[in-house]
């Protein structure tokens, strides 16, 4: 493939170029300390995801609401992120990311104490909404990082932070059913919170505080309701198709009206003098092929969260799956987080030795192969941890791959904004893909409406197609330009 210049410059330009201006390198002693702290962050807002799923039947009885009312209690906070990110993003670029990553880390903690103590649907909701603001936390350390720590720091940081954000994952839903069993579930909202409020301490303390750009540069308000109205839309959706399904009133309307407020949005950019996005900048090609393929890596990431524990629950009677209880589950998912730690040394040299490119290919090529191992070996318990394990090292792989790609490619005013975006672009993968799972495996179940063997294995293959995509869309970024 053809060489093509990466916007920002290859990492030797940018190195000799040094820090932006009121955006200093930190010290050696303030590096690792502020590093600390953006995991803290990262693993405050990954757990926030995923603490809350393997809760919902418990949050269901405790607040006497149907299971779609249950449901809402991970939609709002879907929907707050995704919607939320971007304009955050751009408030980031404009007014300074330490300011606005203080304001996401108090708006999780603030989020998280309003769901431990509510005592009804509407207040949980309503606190997993403020909770969902904290979606910009992980785009904005990946622009922090750029911003303050050397060029030679950069990639070890990239992958620290991803890996936090893989296995705070996976920890959360391990962790969550041993401690309903000893303590009430409210106490799901009081980790995030304490480890949002004990990340807020570096940040603060050893951040600099950076400078407001003086280029004139606002808000495009009309361009952020917009693209949080279409991008409502299309997560409310694919979120209400699971329970409804796609011919539903209830889907088509939101969905249908999705084309036309995203084209309008499209052109409100195209015109504005100072857009929300910089669609020129999602044009690029580094951006254009990164966030598709991020895109498809979500769809399969959060398609083996869903298929794996189903598959292991699912008693053995039908044919597949180990009737396994909740924590036999979330310790079968447990080699997800360790496949991600073990894979970490080769993550960091391979991305210094050939970028993160070679990361994002090889991770989704192991994560792809990964489904294609559990399609035919899933008859015993060992052979579903092993699957999840090279799935857990794939994921790893990648995840820290298409955010550095991302960051390292876009002009530094519009790191923030850009991280943003691709972001999102992960979380409406991971809607596709717990989506696309659940209608196939409702498509091709059996007479009795229990999933078969056949469902799980088309639904796997269906997934690794989509991680074999992504691959496909990576060997499309072209490799920057290192200028000597």
């Amino acid at each position: 493939m053809t060489e093509v210049p990466v916007l920002g410059g290859g990492p030797a330009a940018q190195a000799a170029a040094g820090p932006p201006p009121g955006r200093p390198n930190l010290t050696a002693p303030r590096a690792p300390a502020v590093l600390a702290g953006l995991c803290l962050a990262t693993s405050a807002y990954s757990v926030l995801q995923s603490l809350v799923v393997p809760a919902l039947g418990v949050f269901r009885r405790e607040l006497g609401t149907t299971p779609s009312g249950a449901a809402w209690i991970l939609t709002a906070f879907l929907l707050s992120a995704s919607v939320s990110t971007p304009l955050l993003g751009r408030l980031a670029d404009l007014h300074g990311k330490r300011r606005v990553m203080l304001g996401a880390l108090t708006a999780m903690s603030v989020g998280s104490t309003m769901s431990a103590l509510a005592d009804g649907l509407g207040p949980m909701v309503a606190g997993r909404a403020v909770q969902g603001l904290g979606g910009a936390v992980f785009p904005l350390c990946f622009a922090l990082i750029r911003d303050h720590l050397p060029q030679q720091r950069r990639p070890r940081a990239f992958v620290a932070v991803s890996t936090v954000m893989s296995v705070g994952g996976a920890a959360g839903t391990v962790a969550a059913g041993p401690l309903l069993s000893v303590a009430s579930s409210r106490w799901l909202f009081g980790i995030p919170a304490l480890l949002s409020a004990l990340a807020a301490i570096p940040v603060a303390a050893l951040l600099p505080r950076g400078t407001r750009r003086d280029d004139g540069g606002r808000v495009d308000w009309p361009g952020a309701v917009l693209l949080a109205t279409w991008l409502g839309l299309l997560l409310l959706a694919i979120s209400l198709s699971g329970t409804y399904g796609w011919t539903s009133p209830r889907v088509l309307v939101p969905g249908l009206a999705v084309p036309a407020v995203a084209a309008l949005w499209v052109v409100v950019q195209r015109r504005t003098r100072h857009p929300l996005v910089d669609l020129r900048t999602l044009a690029l090609p580094t951006v254009r092929a990164t966030n598709a393929a991020t895109l498809l890596l979500g769809v399969g990431m959060f398609g083996s969260w869903m298929l794996v524990p189903l598959l292991v629950a699912q008693p053995a009677s039908s044919g597949i799956g180990f009737g396994a209880s909740p924590t036999v589950v979330g310790l079968v998912m447990l080699p997800t987080a360790l496949g991600t730690l073990l894979v970490m040394p080769v993550q960091s040299l391979l991305v210094r030795r050939h970028g993160p490119r070679a990361a994002l290919a090889a991770g989704t090529a192991t994560a792809g192969t990964a489904y294609l191992m559990l399609a035919v070996l899933h008859g015993t318990l060992a052979q579903v941890c092993v699957a999840v394990l090279v799935m857990g090292a794939g994921v790893g792989l990648a995840f820290a791959a298409v955010g550095a790609l991302v960051v390292e490619a876009v002009p530094r005013e519009q790191t923030g904004v850009s991280a943003a975006i691709n972001t999102v672009m992960r979380t409406v993968g991971g809607s596709l893909g717990a989506t696309l799972g659940g209608t196939v495996l409702t498509w091709s179940a059996g007479s009795g409406g229990v999933p078969s063997p056949r469902s799980y294995s088309i639904a796997m293959v269906v997934f690794a197609a989509s991680l074999f995509a992504a691959l496909l869309c990576t060997l499309r970024i072209p490799r920057p330009v290192h200028v000597p």
